[in-house]
């Protein structure tokens, strides 16, 4: 024969209200911690944050309405429904982001069905205003929730979902007058985690891609070394140049918008290219060289009076013995020069090894060492 149940006592209720609104505001704290940081760095939208900060303010507001009688259900909608038609002007505006998770860009119209879909299951389970939040609360549920998500946080880590591609597209004010350039970010692990700032990687591409979409960005150079092979701790900006050569005006342009858009260490920015973006490299360093506390030119060259501009930028250059369509001269005269000038400037050079000399520069751990071993005063 079953026990007839028991009705809960003052005690209990008192203190389960106590437990529901104390999560509910520590939930909304977090939210408004995240939604700042999403309002600072805009260009860092992706999946995981903007999750994070929805899931704070739904489920803050879902606890805290079961507590207060004056906090009705209406008001609750009516911040759902306020969300929903923000994202229904960023759809229309098409200025959504477009969060990467792995290699699938989520559209924004998924976002507001993600956003219909949680507001949907609220209101169907809402606890007000017929009943208290703290009802059907167990303290297992809540420690096995939170070991859940502490898991779910420690797999997307580890599987370093954070290191793929956020597309942008960046203001120029540079002489080509354009309408930006395109690029890929690539976030360190941990980003999201912390309010801690990032040294920089400009990553500047050869010709082959030169005209084409961001996927032949992806193909050579540092992006691939990324993805493959996960993490390094920078955040690394790979621009796509829509013609032959890089536009100075144009890539300084991106650089502050970066520097705008995400936590960056303004004193340890770094560039590096290969081939048409080794030269690139070289003319940018030249065009601002306080701005960057190292540069890596690949396979490249420039002009050896710019010496004297770059005498106080440690430089290390690479290239292949056996290039022959950038001949490994074209670095040696700008070492040479840039060493005679009273600058801090080193070449390796890999014997046998013909004009593809960047895969064997980004595949050693000594170049990222390297960098970070340079700031800029």
């Amino acid at each position: 024969m079953l026990d007839p149940p028991t009705k809960t006592s003052q005690a209990e209720i008192s203190r389960w209200r106590a437990v529901s609104l104390a999560l509910g505001f520590l939930m909304l704290a977090a939210g408004a911690a995240d939604c700042r940081q999403l309002l600072l760095s805009p260009r860092a939208q992706d999946w995981s944050s903007i999750a994070r900060f929805e899931f704070e303010l739904y489920g803050g507001l879902w606890l805290i309405a079961g507590e207060v009688p004056g906090l009705t259900w209406r008001v609750i909608l009516s911040v759902f429904a306020a969300i929903g038609l923000f994202d229904l002007v960023q759809i229309i505006t098409g200025r959504a982001v477009r969060p990467i998770w792995g290699h699938v860009a989520t559209g924004p119209e998924w976002v507001m069905i993600g956003d219909l879909t949680v507001i949907v299951a609220l209101v169907w389970s809402r606890p007000f205003p017929r009943r208290p939040a703290r009802d059907g609360i167990h303290p297992g549920w809540i420690v096995g929730g939170a070991l859940c998500a502490l898991a779910a946080g420690l797999v997307v880590d580890w599987a370093g979902l954070g290191q793929y591609p956020i597309y942008a597209t960046a203001r120029s004010a540079g002489p080509s007058e354009g309408p930006g350039l395109d690029y890929l970010v690539y976030l360190p692990r941990g980003y999201h985690r912390s309010l801690a700032t990032w040294p920089v990687i400009l990553a500047l591409h050869g010709s082959g891609a030169v005209g084409g979409d961001l996927e032949r960005v992806r193909a050579e150079g540092l992006p691939p070394r990324i993805e493959k092979e996960g993490s390094i701790p920078f955040i690394v900006v790979a621009p796509r140049s829509p013609g032959h050569g890089w536009d100075r005006g144009a890539l300084l342009s991106l650089l502050d918008e970066v520097i705008v858009g995400y936590r960056i260490d303004a004193t340890r920015i770094y560039v590096t290219g290969y081939s048409m973006g080794g030269y690139g490299t070289w003319s940018l360093a030249t065009a601002d060289p306080g701005r960057f506390a190292a540069i890596a030119p690949i396979c490249g060259g420039g002009d050896p009076a710019w010496a004297g501009a770059l005498r106080h930028v440690p430089v290390w250059a690479f290239h292949g013995d056996q290039d022959r369509l950038v001949l490994p001269d074209e670095s040696l005269r700008m070492i040479d020069a840039i060493s005679e000038a009273g600058g801090d400037a080193r070449l390796t050079v890999y014997p046998g090894v013909g004009h593809d000399s960047w895969t064997k520069t980004y595949q050693d751990k000594r170049l990222f060492d390297w960098f970070l071993s340079h700031r800029r005063p």
